[in-house]
């Protein structure tokens, strides 16, 4: 028996539309532009935003234009509070292992670089060194390419040229693969890091645009470091699902 859809209220549906098509904008809209992209004529968007103003949750610029008031960045900052990218991540994982077959790992970065905090092992066993706690080299490793394609450099700097002092980084297929990570939201490796297996990370971005975490999956099939692999495009499927959970604004096709 399927269960009921619950009713609620339709007034309050269609004022969600008006607020949806703001959060949509790259910035303040006026009247007319504002009920187009909520598919709504422009006086009855007007009597919706004239309550969403007294309410604070819209504000009316002086050239008359509409954006999110201040009991909308309120509302914002406490959902943000409320959630944790690395147990979202975390709760995720052993779908996408059973989904694609690999193992995939959770890291954060930590003043040292990617450090792993999580496994959620696959049915098929292989052995490693990698364990929690492990950092994972920046340069070398998938993830590391990641985070330094959504951190800032202030934050992966200091990290990246300590780890130049220990061993040589192709400085320049380094910044190209970094290159490449931002425009797919994926990096590979092959078996530089982990001897025999292959790795593809992607970002969980938070409403920066930041990475707050990143998923690694790993194996011994070397066609996962390519990025046209289903397990490839599962990976990054969740990590947009979970980017949009944590206010990462709507993510363009890569």
């Amino acid at each position: 028996m399927r269960k009921r859809e619950r009713r609620g209220i339709q007034s309050v549906d269609t004022g969600i539309r008006l607020l949806e098509a703001l959060g949509r904008a790259d910035g303040p809209l006026a009247l007319k532009d504002l009920s187009a992209q909520a598919e709504l004529d422009p006086s009855s968007a007007h009597r919706y935003l004239a309550s969403f103003v007294r309410s604070g949750l819209v504000r009316q610029d002086a050239d008359s234009r509409y954006d999110f008031g201040p009991l909308a960045l309120h509302i914002g900052l406490a959902a943000v509070r409320r959630i944790d990218p690395v147990q979202l991540a975390e709760q995720a994982l052993p779908q996408l292992v059973a989904q694609t077959g690999y193992t995939a790992l959770l890291s954060v970065w930590s003043n040292r670089g990617p450090t792993v905090i999580h496994w959620q092992r696959s049915r098929n066993p292989f052995v490693t060194n990698l364990g929690l706690g492990s950092v994972l080299p920046i340069a070398r490793s998938s993830t590391g390419t990641i985070f330094v394609a959504f951190l800032p450099p202030e934050v992966t700097s200091e990290a990246l040229a300590a780890e130049a002092r220990r061993e040589a980084i192709d400085r320049e297929a380094f910044a190209r693969a970094v290159e490449r990570a931002k425009k797919a939201r994926l990096a590979f490796v092959d078996s530089s890091v982990i001897p025999g297996l292959a790795a593809a990370a992607s970002p969980v971005l938070n409403w920066a645009g930041e990475a707050a975490c990143v998923v690694t999956l790993i194996g011994p099939d070397h066609e996962l470091a390519k990025p046209s692999h289903p397990a490839a495009a599962a990976l990054r499927r969740l990590c947009e699902r979970l980017s949009k959970d944590l206010g990462a604004r709507e993510l363009k096709a890569a």
